[in-house]
């Protein structure tokens, strides 16, 4: 899958199937929205693996559908993903890749 990427794409880069895709930090709004998820997030939450990775993926690439990202990561990339959002975010190093809320 080829997508549209904005002229300076800013955040963290992970490999899926051999092309690299730049997941960029959250924007506040994005946070607000996501955060009951995340505060009880689990590692195999599939719907919000999905939610974050579209709203980080949607800063980069403008073009990108949720059923694209659905489509896109696989599950033993679940963790790898999910890291890589929460650290560029600022929301690592909260447990499991949870965020605390305070």
């Amino acid at each position: 899958m080829t997508f549209n990427q904005v002229e300076n794409p800013r955040g963290t880069p992970v490999v899926i199937d051999g092309q690299s895709f730049v997941f960029a930090p959250l924007s506040l709004g994005a946070i607000e929205k996501l955060l009951p998820a995340l505060q009880t997030f689990q590692p195999n939450d599939v719907g919000t693996v999905i939610d974050v990775a579209h709203k980080s993926l949607k800063r980069n690439y403008p073009d990108i559908q949720r059923d694209d990202v659905a489509d896109l990561i696989y599950m033993d990339q679940l963790s790898e993903v999910m890291e890589a959002v929460m650290s560029v975010s600022g929301l690592k190093g909260r447990g499991e890749g949870q965020a605390s809320g305070e």
